[in-house]
């Protein structure tokens, strides 16, 4: 069985969209905080997935890690469903 989930991330500010290698197409890429709210885990989690290179991310040094939102979800979703 196939499934499909749309997620929309709302925010003040200008969500800007970026090309992910990993995924080969563009992106919004969130910060830490709005990545721990859409998907549930913990800080700590989300980093040890950087970590294992289970997610997609870039740093900046103004904002930090910036995280490719479709990875992570795809990984707590592969979480779930175990």
């Amino acid at each position: 069985m196939e499934k499909h989930e749309v997620v929309v991330i709302r925010g003040s500010r200008k969500i800007k969209r970026v090309f992910c290698n990993e995924c080969a197409e563009p992106v919004a890429l969130v910060a830490l905080d709005e990545a721990v709210r859409i998907s549930g885990i913990g800080s700590r989690a989300i980093y040890r997935l950087i970590e294992k290179e289970q997610i997609h991310f870039t740093e900046t040094p103004e904002r930090g890690a910036l995280i490719c939102p479709a990875t992570l979800l795809r990984q707590v979703w592969k979480e779930q469903d175990c």
